[in-house]
């Protein structure tokens, strides 16, 4: 299991998201910037108090990887979420995921809170892989990858079906010194 985090960098704090995030994941939600949430938040902002108390640890606490808030340090404010899931702990791989507020993003906050959480989990976590896949129309995501030090390893083709339909993934990676 990973141990608990909570990652500082010059302008971030990735921590685990709390009951305390209560009112900016409302206003998250009623801006509909949900990707700046980890999956499976609710929908019903009835939901989100019991979410931030319990569903959101849920991945942690069984051993499958760990959903962060990423604030700012300066301010607090609520800048998106990272999460790492589809931890294989006898490969030592997991797959990371983001989400940035749209008024937040173009400030280099991905690549940050990627940077760091990358570093924290390939130094101090048993994990020697680390996973990144990306719709190959969203070229952001895929400079965030590069920016972050992340080597492009192939396409899976028609990998993800979204509204609009089927698009391909590129998988992008780092591993650890080993």
């Amino acid at each position: 299991m990973l141990p608990d985090v909570r990652i500082e960098t010059k302008r971030l704090i990735l921590r685990p998201f709390g009951v305390q995030d209560l009112g900016e994941v409302l206003a998250v939600m009623e801006a509909g910037d949900r990707e700046a949430l980890p999956p499976g938040a609710p929908a019903d902002a009835d939901e989100v108090g019991g979410w931030l108390e319990d569903a959101v640890h849920r991945l942690h606490r069984d051993g499958g990887g760990i959903h962060l808030a990423i604030s700012e340090k300066e301010t607090g404010a609520h800048v998106g979420g990272i999460s790492l899931f589809r931890t294989d702990w006898e490969v030592g791989a997991t797959e990371v995921g983001y989400g940035v507020r749209r008024e937040r993003r173009s400030f280099g906050y991905a690549t940050e809170a990627l940077q760091a959480l990358t570093e924290w989990v390939l130094t101090r976590s048993g994990i020697q892989r680390v996973e990144l896949r990306a719709n190959t129309d969203n070229l952001p995501s895929a400079w965030v990858a590069q920016k972050a030090g992340y080597t492009r390893e192939g396409t899976l083709r028609r990998a993800l079906r979204e509204e609009d339909g089927l698009h391909d993934l590129a998988i992008y990676s780092r591993l650890s010194a080993l």
